[in-house]
């Protein structure tokens, strides 16, 4: 599980506004929020949470 969805949405953020600052495409992240891609790479997770301005732990419920 992960809270992209819900922090892109409350930051008033798009897929490509994250994907500008990340070096992961839209389509990817889309995959990810949704369910569809599991696994990230941390470097990946790290990048998005940067992206979203937020802790990885928070982004990707990681306890």
């Amino acid at each position: 599980m992960n809270n992209i969805e819900k922090i892109k949405k409350k930051k008033c953020m798009s897929y490509e506004d994250i994907a500008k600052e990340t070096n992961v495409t839209a389509q990817y992240i889309f995959l990810l929020a949704k369910g569809q891609r599991k696994n990230p790479s941390l470097e990946v997770m790290k990048s998005i949470a940067h992206a979203l301005d937020e802790k990885v732990e928070k982004v990707f419920q990681i306890n």
